[in-house]
């Protein structure tokens, strides 16, 4: 994808985003581009990717696809460009409640689990934790878990999704509220680590 392109797009629509994407809506497509121009939680490229793969399994109704990378012409750096396809939401229902989402997650087998943000329980980033494969779920207060318009369906867009792995963002976090380290594999459990 043209760099060029992509920036003109998403400032002809009013520089839209988050924390770490720059996005606009292609109404052709039906779809939200975005790009990704600031990492989080010391993540890596391949960390990013794997969240992307993660949130296609566990919720396909908004599925990303890598649709390409841009390159920036001063820095060289490559960033890379997902899309999902747009959900229409239900804006004449009620906002979406944790424990609509608790039993949304509970269905999927994750258990809630409460972070702490800068020492502090965080009750506005709702965190789920799936106790057999250490898939951390998080980010998901009720702008990210919308009503689907014409349904009873909730669906999930924009959370943030991990792996709990040994010195991972994900584990560090659990370890600030007493959770034990996660084993990095079934590898482990044959030759033990020492």
């Amino acid at each position: 994808m043209n760099e060029a392109d992509f920036l003109r797009t998403w400032e002809s629509q009013g520089r839209p985003g988050g924390v770490e994407h720059q996005v606009f809506h292609d109404q052709d497509s039906n779809r939200w581009f975005k790009r990704l121009y600031h990492k989080v939680n010391q993540s890596t490229l391949g960390d990013y990717l794997s969240r992307m793969r993660l949130h296609s399994v566990i919720f396909p109704e908004t599925a990303y696809r890598l649709e390409g990378f841009t390159i920036n012409p001063k820095s060289r750096e490559s960033a890379p460009v997902v899309s999902q396809p747009h959900i229409e939401v239900d804006v004449e229902k009620p906002l979406v409640t944790k424990r609509e989402t608790d039993d949304l997650m509970a269905h999927m087998g994750f258990a809630p689990i409460q972070l702490l943000h800068e020492g502090i329980q965080d009750d506005g980033y709702f965190a789920y934790l799936h106790p057999i494969s250490g898939i951390l779920v998080h980010d998901l207060h009720d702008e990210n878990v919308v009503r689907m318009a014409g349904t009873e369906e909730l669906a999930v867009i924009d959370p943030y999704i991990s792996l709990v792995r040994r010195g991972t963002w994900a584990a560090l976090k659990l370890a600030e509220i007493g959770h034990p380290p996660p084993k990095d594999d079934m590898m482990e459990d044959v030759l033990p680590i020492s």
